[in-house]
């Protein structure tokens, strides 16, 4: 009976300990309150200051949060991911630390990613013993490089954290502009009419009428100065991607031979106008092998691969039998080259890139040949059949590059997968929360489709292909945020190619960091796609995405490891002619497309068909 007892006693002990973390003593415990915003549930949009406690202990990696009331979206997984890049990006060890997130508001709110900068920024004033000011606001999800992300909602937020004493707004790159919904009511005699227009709000100017200053920043380390007066010392450095030529070259020079031969085979039996498409991307393809351009011209010789392949069977699988065959021929291909990636029990710095690359091809290869099995008719079988052997044969093709490794620092598949269960999760949120401000869905259902490629890579236990599927989906979920604002804005032009530029420099940077301990391969191969792209939206999605991967391999690599930080001076509260007054904005986010631009990305991400 006496056990019984103390084990009850013991048990509300914990609970009492689990719902009041705050008040609990932790042994060692470093504490940082900071303030959030964020929007009010509800029909009418209205902003809302939120309390944020931060508690970092000694511990193994767990990540705990509380949040009073509950929000509509979990914010776990920010929570996670604040920790996780905070450590990152100090150069900390995640797994010797717990972190206790307490999130209290006085209503109901929209939860979700757009806390994840300011949980970041707290991280890190915890790790660091820093202050954070009081008069300094924030609003932004946190990527997984460290970039602060677009959020909704910026005009209420702004409006709350004025009315708190704000000095400084810190809002996403590119959102000084956002488009919003505002419904107008008049009355007409008996009747009683509503009607909605669509207009920019210049936040920036709002914030001038509410005596705030409103500064756009880019990544958390911009938004760690404003907060402690703290940077994260970086190192301005410059990469020449042109000596990575002759790894790119050995895959140009292998598809090339290949598709060769097979165009010496359809060739024979394939009629002038089906050839047309098949010579342009060959053109294409020696023209950019004989700039130098070599990831680019295996790309158009892989485009010109499937044609030809497809043009193949439409003459030779003309039985249902060869055509059993053929599907039995590319399955065990598929099947064989699973069982060969599941097997592997080694992963290095080096080898992590290329065994993602092949995992990624091999899965969609299974995609497109379950399709084939179940097309509404043999036309499109034999294409969609077409496509999964060429795209097995890419996964191969890649993983040729693994001899070329000559010493290569293994890496603990734990911490594989680890990273590639957080990146699933951050991209299953993003999408969750990009569909709530209206994102473009076409974008959106391609990142839905890198997910579920992730998950069936992750259960796989590939988890270098899972975590490369987690990042492709990251990218295309925020952009399809970031275009609503920028393509839909009259200085959307100048405004992408600022992006453009910016994301280069970026990209850049972190293949130049990375290049001291690997090779990056498929950062490189990504950026050289980017810069002979003419398409502006499809180099932007590129660019980051080469930045990203370089990052991702760099957090493995532990590059960021003894991060400095470097003392900056407080910026001076900003002043204003007229005297501040707190308006309301009573206004929505819109589900706003931007059509053009999104088109012109869809057809080149659905079309182009990358190596």
């Amino acid at each position: 009976m006496l056990r019984k007892k103390v084990i009850l006693i013991l048990l509300l002990m914990m609970l009492i300990a689990a719902t009041h973390p705050v008040s609990a003593q932790f042994l060692h415990e470093r504490v940082v309150k900071i303030q959030a915003v964020a929007v009010k549930t509800g029909e009418k949009p209205e902003g809302a200051v939120i309390n944020i406690t931060v508690i970092v202990t000694p511990g193994n990696g767990k990540v705990f949060v509380s949040t009073t009331p509950y929000t509509e979206i979990d914010m776990q997984g920010s929570a996670q991911l604040a920790a996780l890049t905070a450590c990152d990006l100090l150069g900390v060890d995640y797994m010797k630390h717990d972190f206790f997130y307490i999130i209290k508001a006085n209503a109901p709110i929209v939860g979700g990613p757009s806390a994840g900068g300011v949980m970041c920024v707290a991280t890190i004033a915890a790790l660091k013993n820093l202050t954070i000011r009081k008069d300094v606001f924030m609003t932004g999800m946190i990527y997984p490089d460290g970039f602060i992300g677009p959020v909704g909602g910026i005009p209420y937020k702004l409006e709350a954290a004025a009315k708190h004493g704000a000095k400084y707004f810190l809002i996403p790159a590119g959102q000084s502009v956002v488009y919003v919904r505002e419904v107008k009511v008049v009355k007409n005699g008996p009747f009683i009419i509503e009607s909605t227009v669509i207009k920019p709000v210049n936040v920036i100017k709002l914030g001038e009428k509410l005596g705030v200053k409103v500064v756009e920043v880019e990544t958390v380390n911009q938004a760690l100065e404003y907060y402690t007066g703290y940077k994260i010392k970086q190192e301005n450095v410059t990469v020449n991607i042109s000596k990575y030529s002759n790894i790119l070259k050995k895959l140009a020079d292998r598809m090339k031979s290949e598709a060769e031969d097979l165009y010496g085979i359809v060739s024979q039996f394939a009629t002038s106008d089906v050839m047309d498409v098949v010579k342009q991307d060959m053109k294409l393809a020696e023209k950019s092998y004989d700039e130098g351009k070599y990831y680019t011209a295996t790309s158009y010789w892989f485009a010109a691969m499937i044609n030809m392949r497809y043009i193949q069977y439409k003459h030779t699988l003309t039985t249902e039998k060869a055509l059993e065959n053929e599907f039995s021929r590319v399955q065990k291909d598929i099947d064989d080259m699973m069982k060969y990636l599941e097997s592997n029990k080694t992963v290095g710095l080096e080898s992590f890139q290329l065994y993602g690359a092949a995992e990624e091809r091999v899965t969609i290869a299974q995609n497109y040949l379950s399709k084939a099995k179940s097309a509404p008719d043999l036309d499109t079988a034999l294409w969609d059949l077409a496509y999964a052997r060429e795209r097995v044969e890419s996964a191969r093709l890649w993983l040729s590059l693994l001899p070329g490794i000559k010493e290569d620092i293994p890496l603990g598949k734990q911490e594989i997968k680890r990273r590639a269960q957080l990146y699933l999760s951050q991209a299953e949120s993003m999408i969750v929360y990009a569909s709530t401000i209206y994102g473009q869905k076409d974008l959106l259902e391609m990142a839905q489709q890198d997910i579920d490629n992730g998950r069936i890579q992750f259960d796989e236990g590939l988890y270098c292909g899972a975590a490369l599927s987690a990042i492709n989906a990251i990218t295309k979920a925020s952009l399809s945020i970031e275009l609503i604002g920028i393509t839909s804005s009259p200085t959307g032009e100048q405004l992408l190619q600022e992006k453009i530029n910016a994301s280069k420099k970026d990209a850049q940077i972190a293949i130049a960091q990375l290049e001291k301990q690997v090779t990056p391969i498929l950062p490189v191969a990504y950026y050289e796609f980017a810069e002979t792209s003419n398409n502006p939206i499809t180099k932007l999605a590129y660019f980051k995405l080469s930045e990203r991967i370089a990052k991702l391999i760099g957090v493995l690599a532990k590059i960021h490891e003894h991060s400095k930080l470097v003392k900056v001076n407080y910026p001076s509260a900003p002043s204003f002619e007229e005297s501040a007054k707190v308006e309301n904005v009573n206004t929505r986010i819109p589900g706003f497309g931007a059509v053009l631009a999104l088109i012109a990305l869809l057809v080149v991400l659905r079309r182009r068909q990358l190596l």
